[in-house]
């Protein structure tokens, strides 16, 4: 597939039903199953939901192996550290990844500059951030003094934050290009890499062992990576002989910057939950709430893929965004309403996994988060949709709103409901807000305007 729009219908991309049509339900199973496969709006999603259960065993494991070989002190600095440079380089990244999904598909010629704007804006973002953040913490925390009794400790630091940065924009560079499947196995090296240093550093380094593996296997996942997508993914994206015309300056910036303030308002309505707990309800309830909260947003998590997949494939052709936004809501929906009802069906025995504790205090509530997930997937439909057509202040106003909606909500209910209150808001912020979005999402499903 060469990738040209040629005006004829290609099975490989095709909607479900013509894909799937008179001619293939007479072919195999194995024949059907090559051409679901072939249609990049779905192999994006099984590429990246195969990275998120690799990513999660993987890093499991990480944790499990670090607890043994390390002391709590140890582990407590190196989870620090890394959870500190995660932290400052998701806000350096100004949520590119979306940019990159809307624009980088259709980019032509000028997705090598593409990618490049987005590396280098990511990097100077997180210098500048770690550099604030260096500065700030002997006056608001003392954590972190280890930093500046060493400041080639504190350069590394700094420049962790900046490549935690290009190693996450990278997943998206590969999915915006058609190379998805190359993900779960660039993160899979990089998790059995991972796990593999920290066992050798244990030794040798116990006091940075942890972050010093952590970014050896970044910096040795980047390289092949990168020379992946200039040398071969982006020369493919130049022959394809589209027009590929960016945005200007400016109109990208605005873009940029719309949609992150958008991503801000979604974090505040998801990351927020477990201060508020410990807050409100104090450190025990926040542990049962921690671990359903975690469980129903690892489900979530799932769901984001559709959107990427959705935003991905569209930008590469808007033409067919009303036919692939009918085709991720139908299979979308088909795969999460039995994945929902099992994961009630058995909430306790998974959180039996962590203590019977757990599973009597936490069982309802991660069966509020599981039922959130179908609501949350129209509205992330909705929103990977808009950020198709450049409607980023829709996004900010369903993000704006969900957030509103859920904080609140939790604050008014989980004095009497405990963690289950908090759970029940989340659902219902998200039924309230899927309701509201649902007549335009359908508009967009059937093509009108």
């Amino acid at each position: 597939m060469t990738g040209r729009h040629t005006g004829i219908a290609d099975p490989a991309i095709t909607d479900g039903a013509t894909a799937l049509g008179s001619v293939a339900d007479t072919a195999p199973v194995a024949v059907r199953l090559r051409r679901h496969l072939r249609n990049p709006l779905n192999s994006n999603v099984y590429a990246l939901m195969a990275n998120t259960v690799l990513s999660s065993v993987l890093g499991v494991a990480y944790w499990a192996i670090a607890a043994r070989l390390y002391s709590p002190a140890e582990l407590g600095i190196g989870a620090a550290m890394v959870s500190t440079m995660t932290f400052l380089s998701n806000l350096s990244q100004l949520n590119l990844n979306g940019t990159l999904a809307r624009f980088l598909p259709a980019a032509g010629r000028q997705g090598t500059r593409l990618v490049g704007y987005a590396y280098g804006t990511s990097c100077l973002v997180a210098l500048a951030i770690s550099g604030a953040f260096l500065a700030i913490t002997p006056v608001v925390a003392d954590q972190f003094d280890f930093l500046h009794r060493a400041p080639l400790l504190a350069l590394c630091f700094a420049l962790a934050v900046a490549g935690w940065g290009v190693f996450t924009l990278q997943d998206s560079v590969l999915t915006a290009l058609r190379g998805a499947v190359w993900v779960p196995a660039e993160n899979a090296i990089f998790g059995i890499l991972k796990i593999a240093l920290l066992v050798l550093l244990a030794g040798a380094a116990p006091s940075l062992g942890i972050f010093v593996s952590w970014n050896l296997a970044v910096v040795a996942a980047l390289i092949p990576v990168n020379l992946l997508v200039f040398r071969r993914l982006l020369p493919r994206l130049h022959a394809r002989g589209d027009a590929g015309a960016l945005p200007g300056r400016r109109a990208l910036a605005r873009f940029v910057a719309l949609d992150y303030v958008g991503y801000l308002f979604m974090q505040a309505g998801t990351n927020a939950l477990p201060l508020i707990v410990t807050a409100k309800l104090g450190a025990e309830a926040n542990g049962v709430f921690y671990v359903a909260w975690l469980l129903g947003s690892s489900a979530e998590l799932v769901a984001y893929h559709f959107g990427t997949s959705l935003t991905v494939e569209a930008a590469a052709d808007e033409s067919r965004l009303a036919a692939y936004t009918r085709q991720m809501l139908r299979r979308a929906l088909l795969l999460f309403t039995p994945a929902v009802a099992l994961l009630c069906g058995s909430a306790p025995l998974l959180l039996t996994l962590f203590g019977e504790h757990y599973a009597g205090a936490g069982a309802n509530t991660l069966r509020l988060f599981a039922v959130a997930v179908l609501p949350k997937l129209v509205v992330i439909v909705f929103i990977a949709a808009s950020r198709v057509q450049r409607r980023v202040g829709r996004i900010i106003l369903v993000n704006a709103a969900a957030s509103t909606l859920v904080l609140s909500l939790t604050l008014l209910t989980m004095n009497k409901l405990g963690v289950t209150g908090v759970g029940a808001a989340y659902l219902a912020a998200q039924l309230i807000v899927a309701a509201a979005v649902l007549p335009a999402l359908l508009r967009i499903a059937r093509g009108k305007p």
